[in-house]
């Protein structure tokens, strides 16, 4: 995937999102000299808090956890014991090949590059690799996790706006949320880690069950389309001290 390519996809997504903001806000009443105020009024409070650094060129997220995935998932990569075993560069079942399962050859090394810098697989005895996560996860900014947050945004609107036209029941796509908003800072680290460690888990089991009928249905013919699930968590920084206030609650029921 070119970085001009993944440029357009973060910039199809995000004008996707905004188009249908607007449109939701243009139904609920909002004028459009308010909402031209409104982006003039956004871009010079973003211009401000971003700083001149450009984003780093990066690559694709998801096909980075599909290497990780292959290497946990298929028996060619795999134990006895069931665990990822050591790859050696080269060869038909060497970290490149697996590679090149999911990437361009001229991407090869800048995955291996990146898989490495980022701690995703560390080097073991006879130059041989490892994966050190099942997920990808990178932690800085590039043109591919500006795409993954252009998307995330542009889904989550797409799935509200059509759930809220949709005609039957069965039209319906899964879309919840929940919040308290005087959780005490002190289970903030707790929250994270119940949240991570349940995503995680929902995650997987649909991961599997799409890749699961991708592979049965490779070879056939048939009509496709793109699905998938976007989670997150969110702690708002902002502190309040909760004191106890006296109030009477005592409610006359005679009349």
């Amino acid at each position: 995937m070119t970085t001009h390519r993944v440029t357009n996809e973060s910039e199809r997504y995000a004008r996707e999102a905004i188009t249908q903001l607007f449109g939701l806000q243009i139904r609920a009443g909002t004028s459009i000299r308010a909402l031209r105020k409104l982006v003039e009024e956004s871009l010079a409070i973003a211009s401000k808090n971003v700083s001149g650094a450009k984003l780093e060129k990066g690559l694709d997220l998801h096909r980075l956890g599909s290497v990780l995935r292959t290497w946990h998932k298929q028996t060619r990569y795999l134990t006895r014991e069931g665990l990822p075993r050591g790859l050696g560069l080269d060869g038909k079942f060497g970290l490149r090949s697996l590679i090149r399962i999911y990437y361009p050859r001229g991407k090869v090394e800048a995955v291996f590059l990146k898989l490495k810098r980022t701690g995703l697989i560390e080097e073991r005895k006879g130059n041989r690799w490892a994966p050190t996560a099942r997920h990808a996860r990178i932690s800085e900014l590039t043109q591919e996790t500006l795409a993954h947050l252009s998307e995330g945004v542009a889904r989550f609107v797409e799935t509200v706006t059509q759930n809220a036209a949709a005609s039957t029941k069965d039209d319906l796509l899964f879309e919840r949320s929940c919040k308290v908003t005087r959780l005490p800072r002190s289970d903030a680290s707790a929250f994270r880690e119940f949240a991570r460690q349940q995503a995680f888990t929902f995650l997987i089991a649909v991961d599997d069950w799409l890749e699961s009928r991708v592979a049965r249905h490779q070879k056939a013919r048939k009509e496709t389309c793109t699905a998938g699930v976007f989670t997150f968590a969110y702690i708002d920084p902002a502190t309040k001290k909760v004191g106890r206030k006296r109030t009477n609650l005592t409610k006359n029921l005679e009349s």
